[in-house]
């Protein structure tokens, strides 16, 4: 999976209320993010955005909102623009028990 950051990372402390990444995504396992909220835009490609069990069908130009606390998964190849409000680390990255 690639990713072209839209700021260097040394930029975190100054800048923590968001941060937008370019991400290639062949698929992705279900997760959540207990305060974190995401946006997806997505670039290139299609697929599904799986938020909470049910799949979304997005393509080019499609906009997913992901709330803390839903689980979330994605299906299918797409280059997608992810912005994270707050800035999302990794403590807040929490898998979905049996998924």
């Amino acid at each position: 999976m690639g990713r072209d950051w839209a700021s260097q990372r040394e930029d975190r402390d100054a800048s923590p209320a968001a941060r937008a990444h370019a991400v290639d995504i062949d698929g992705a396992k279900p997760h959540l993010h207990k305060r974190a909220t995401e946006l997806y835009y997505v670039l290139d490609g299609e697929g599904a955005v799986v938020l909470d069990e049910a799949a979304h069908p997005v393509r080019k130009g499609s906009i997913v909102h992901i709330p803390p606390g839903v689980a979330h998964a994605a299906q299918g190849r797409m280059r997608v623009l992810v912005v994270g409000i707050p800035d999302i680390d990794e403590a807040d990255v929490c898998p979905v028990p049996g998924a």
